[in-house]
């Protein structure tokens, strides 16, 4: 028998489903986007989650997180599961449960009318399984949900070949879709300028930019091992919160967090996806 099976005694037959506050549901402005993310595993894929979380959150608007990786839970630990704005997690890593657990949270979010970001990690197939199911980008439009793919990659050829591979299968390849150049995995002591370069001049980029996939660099943040060690998220180590430790990121660090955040803002006006986002 399944978790999901034995969770079935539970007061919500929807296992993995917790009383959930998407939190910022008070005064932003309401969009409803449905994104998924694309990429291989350790690509950062759970830090861009993060970024788009918390840019939408503190604008007021509504945003559940679904981590749907079990195995590296990592945006589960950075929204810890039954607290306000938590993730949601499936009850299980079995196949039959993750696709259950995607249609739960999917109908969740329709009723609390939020934003959802699902990550399930690098290589794992669920989406590309449900999407023989169900047509998501299909049935995400027709909710009033738009859909949003994000592709995270690194500067190795490998990562944009599974990217690749992931666009041409079509299983989920809206409209509104980044395809996101992760800074981070540039190698210590190279520049991240040209650093994508040769994915940037591949002839089959094309097949997703001509589709109106638009390219965006997240910039590496020097200091993000500080805010980790602290317990801070992005806005309030910016806003000089105090930390776990009971002090707040130093001035030059705090700075560095604004710093970072404006250029990844100002990146994603450039590729004119400013009202792609939660």
């Amino acid at each position: 028998m399944s978790r999901r099976e034995k969770s079935m005694d539970g007061p919500d037959s929807r296992s993995g489903m917790p009383p959930i506050d998407p939190v910022g549901a008070a005064g932003g402005e309401n969009r409803k986007v449905f994104g998924q993310r694309h990429g291989r595993g350790r690509a950062g894929g759970s830090l861009v989650i993060e970024v788009l979380v918390e840019m939408g959150r503190h604008q007021g608007r509504r945003v559940i997180v679904a981590d749907g990786d079990l195995r590296n839970p990592t945006l589960a630990n950075l929204y810890p599961p039954s607290t306000p704005g938590g993730a949601l997690q499936p009850p299980s890593d079995e196949l039959a449960d993750k696709k259950e657990w995607t249609t739960d949270i999917a109908g969740m979010a329709m009723e609390l009318d939020s934003s959802i970001l699902i990550d399930f990690g690098g290589g794992d197939g669920t989406m590309r399984d449900y999407g023989k199911d169900l047509g998501l980008v299909e049935f995400a439009e027709e909710a009033g949900y738009q859909p949003l793919g994000l592709y995270i990659c690194g500067p190795d050829m490998d990562d944009f070949d599974h990217i690749l591979t992931i666009w041409r299968a079509g299983y989920f390849r809206p409209k509104r879709s980044l395809l996101i150049f992760n800074e981070h995995l540039v190698s210590q002591g190279r520049p991240p300028e040209g650093a994508f370069d040769a994915i940037i001049q591949r002839a089959d980029l094309r097949e997703m930019t001509d589709e109106g996939v638009q390219i965006i660099n997240l910039p590496r943040l020097p200091c993000i091992n500080h805010l980790r060690e602290k317990g801070l998220r992005f806005h309030d180590a910016m806003d000089g919160v105090l930390g776990r430790d009971g002090r707040p990121l130093d001035p030059v660090r705090r700075f560095m967090v604004k710093q970072w955040l404006g250029k990844i803002e100002a990146n994603i006006r450039g590729a004119g996806a400013g009202e792609w986002l939660p």
